[in-house]
């Protein structure tokens, strides 16, 4: 119950923050969606700083944040694989250990909120770095996408 209440409020937010590096960033055949997280952040960089003609000082702070997610890679990765780790090895046992799986989602949780946290003021940092009309053309571009 938890967990979907918290996917409910918390998954708008995320795709927000994401959104504004992945969707205004990529699209079409041409995304390099293969390449490493490192390379498809530079390439949603490049295509915000171009799309919305960022300034050398933008361009600066967009990079920085662009750094700081990039640092917290590895905590995104727990997050998503953590709990199928422990939701395999309660299927093998011979009976489900309610507390041991329960602490794991309350663990998964606590890291969520961490992480929607982090990302909610980095997209606050990345909002604020943008002008009006840069803005205007950002939400344009994003509901291309988002209809």
């Amino acid at each position: 119950m938890l967990v979907r209440r918290f996917s409910k409020f918390a998954f708008p937010l995320v795709a927000i923050a994401a959104g504004a590096f992945l969707l205004a960033g990529c699209h079409g055949r041409h995304c390099g969606w293969k390449n490493r997280p490192e390379q498809k952040a530079e390439h949603i960089v490049k295509r915000l700083a171009k799309e919305l003609d960022l300034n050398e000082d933008q361009k600066t702070k967009l990079d920085k944040i662009k750094t700081e997610i990039l640092l917290r890679k590895a905590d995104f990765k727990v997050v998503h694989s953590g709990i199928h780790d422990e939701i395999f090895s309660q299927l093998k046992a011979s009976s489900v250990d309610q507390g041991k799986l329960n602490q794991a989602f309350e663990d998964r949780e606590a890291k969520m909120k961490e992480l929607r946290t982090f990302l909610i003021s980095e997209f606050a940092e990345f909002q604020a770095i943008l002008t009006p009309n840069q803005r205007e053309k950002l939400v344009a571009k994003l509901q291309e996408f988002c209809p």
